[in-house]
């Protein structure tokens, strides 16, 4: 197997980077540490004055990291935590760094050492464990979610989690044959998909692609993580400090939308009967703005990082800097 530092290839690298807005002495958070690409830029930005705490709930991430980082981490510029988002307040206590944060990113989803390991059943390319687990000290995978909730709820995850519109079909197919075999493997799970969607024409995604992202996202519960992340990380900031967030479906993109739409107020403007007699610096005090979006559209790859990484096609990175 390749260096997993060579499988990885970090998407929006110098975008996200240079969103930071960080200079020597800062202090910053990565909240997706993974192999250590973007980390080792944001190092770069902060130096030895500074300091960059690196967040991953994936052990083995961790350890790549550790290794890419090592010097790093002699000298106390970085410290690395194995924690899932929703850990962010209490690291942040931990570290005495509330509201001193200059910059906290976070690259979403699943990594190219995720998917390209077939031991860690996050793909179907190749055959391996129905798994699934980010933090594989986690107790339920893949395998054990697909073998003990109801229809009703699998129908719910699909249809939720992977927008799947065979989601029924899919489901009472898994009951089915769940009872007389056990469903444990990415290919039992990818054939059983196929044949219960039956969809009349030949997509270039395969039909169990939608099954697999829903059942990753609720396996780590991803959603809920990144809402309590978008919370914990914006009180972390200092004032002028920046949030940037790189997503790659709809779901999280739009979860990272609303959330810095509700912190600029602007939600709150527009709900304001525009006949109402009070005066924009009363309207100003009542929406209590909290952060400005940078840019008012994400930023995306350019098409030459999608000729170099087409996994790299669907991300989205959004910007907010606190007041």
């Amino acid at each position: 197997m390749k260096n997993p530092t060579q499988l990885h290839q970090t998407v929006l690298l110098t975008e996200l980077v240079e969103a930071m807005n960080l200079k020597p002495g800062d202090i910053a958070i990565d909240c997706t540490v993974g192999a250590g690409g973007h980390t080792e830029r944001i190092l770069g930005k902060v130096r030895e004055g500074g300091q960059v705490i690196g967040v991953d709930r994936d052990k083995a991430a961790l350890k790549i990291a550790s290794s890419r980082l090592e010097q790093h981490l002699a000298t106390g510029t970085l410290k690395l935590e194995m924690a899932p988002f929703s850990a962010l307040d209490e690291i942040v206590k931990r570290h005495n760094i509330e509201g001193k944060v200059q910059a906290i990113c976070a690259d979403i989803g699943v990594s190219s050492m995720h998917l390209d390991d077939s031991e860690r059943g996050f793909s179907f390319q190749d055959d391996g464990p129905l798994d699934m687990r980010m933090d594989q000290s986690g107790e339920r995978t893949a395998a054990d979610l697909i073998a003990e909730e109801d229809e009703e709820t699998l129908i719910r995850i699909f249809r939720e989690y992977g927008e799947e519109p065979k989601a029924k079909q899919i489901a009472r197919r898994i009951l089915q044959v769940r009872e007389t075999t056990p469903i444990v493997t990415t290919r039992q799970l990818a054939d059983l998909v196929k044949a219960a969607a039956a969809y009349p024409t030949v997509s270039r995604k395969h039909p169990a692609t939608r099954v697999f992202q829903a059942l990753r996202i609720a396996v780590n519960d991803e959603l809920g993580e990144l809402k309590a992340l978008l919370d914990s990380a914006f009180a972390a900031l200092k004032p002028g400090g920046r949030l940037v967030i790189i997503s790659f479906h709809s779901l999280e993109d739009r979860i990272v939308k609303q959330k810095f739409v509700d912190y600029t107020g602007k939600n709150k403007r527009e709900s304001i009967p525009r006949d109402l007699p009070i005066v924009a610096s009363s309207i100003d005090r009542l929406i209590a703005a909290k952060a400005d979006i940078i840019k008012p559209f994400p930023a995306v790859p350019t098409q030459a990082e999608i000729d170099l990484n087409p996994r790299a096609r669907s991300a989205k990175m959004r910007v907010l800097a606190k007041l």
